[in-house]
């Protein structure tokens, strides 16, 4: 299966003391594959660690340069009403958070990399076409959530922090820091594949490449729009919100989860 360390001491994951560990089974594996490919996603900063961790005990959006803007709110209003959109701004000011804050480090500081490379530097594995490539993708981000797509190709998961799994096709993943997938993926044709790495705030990504020859690139696809959380996004309902601070609120309505999953009574 795909795993990995890391130090734990001084924040030297962000420095980048981690490596992979892969384990060879005893057994056949339940899917085959022609190439093995370590994808190590990972962050990295000039800025030290501790000076990271210091901005951020003074000032919890210090990296957050992505936040609502004036002209963010009269386009609320705009579509909302007036009155829901102040609302809404009054609602996180007594949070004291702010919808866009997904992320403490962004890239503001952070630089995203894959095994080790950053995306001019293009890190690029080689394939035959129709070759059945299993890419071990392994988040070594210090507190980075990336978003993974190879666009063109599917994207079957067949490993999850070093377990096999039920295999599922999907056209992109979200893996958190420490995660680690095992994906297979089928190149086909004299063309290369951008392996892309978009962080859950969309203020960066990591970039690699598939490809059949050396230094064939692909297009590089455009970050999409950073998301905006909302009060159901915080498990609250703007119709159940006070004002006073105190927890005794009535129970919020419209807050039903639908789930695919079915409780099953258990079995002797």
């Amino acid at each position: 299966g795909t795993y990995w360390c890391h130090s734990h001491s001084g924040g030297q994951e962000l420095l980048g003391v981690y490596a992979p560990i892969i384990i060879e089974p005893t057994e056949p594996e339940p899917f085959k594959y022609d190439r093995d490919y370590v994808v190590m996603l990972s962050d990295w900063s000039f800025e030290s660690p501790a000076r990271i961790i210091s901005n951020l005990k003074s000032f919890g959006n210090y990296y957050n340069r992505q936040r609502r803007t004036v002209g963010d709110f009269f386009r609320g209003a705009s579509n909302k009403g007036f009155g829901v959109a102040l609302s809404d701004y009054e609602a996180w000011s007594r949070m004291r958070m702010d919808p866009t804050d997904l992320a403490d480090a962004t890239g503001a500081t952070l630089h995203y990399l894959i095994n080790g490379l950053s995306p001019k530097s293009n890190w690029t594995g080689l394939f035959k076409p129709r070759e059945r490539l299993r890419l071990r993708f392994i988040n070594a981000g210090a507190s980075t959530y990336f978003d993974v797509r190879i666009p063109g190709l599917k994207l079957q998961v067949v490993g999850a922090d070093g377990q096999h799994v039920q295999p599922v096709e999907v056209d992109e993943f979200r893996i958190s820091p420490a995660e680690t997938y095992d994906v297979i993926v089928e190149p086909q044709g004299d063309k290369a594949y951008t392996i892309f790495a978009e962080t859950m705030d969309r203020s960066g990504y990591a970039r690699g490449t598939l490809a059949p020859r050396t230094g064939m690139t692909a297009d590089i696809p455009r970050r999409r729009p950073r998301p905006v959380l909302t009060m159901k996004d915080m498990g609250m309902d703007m119709a159940g919100m006070d004002t006073d601070g105190q927890n005794n609120n009535p129970p919020m309505t419209g807050m039903e989860m639908p789930s695919t999953h079915k409780s099953t009574p258990p079995t002797n």
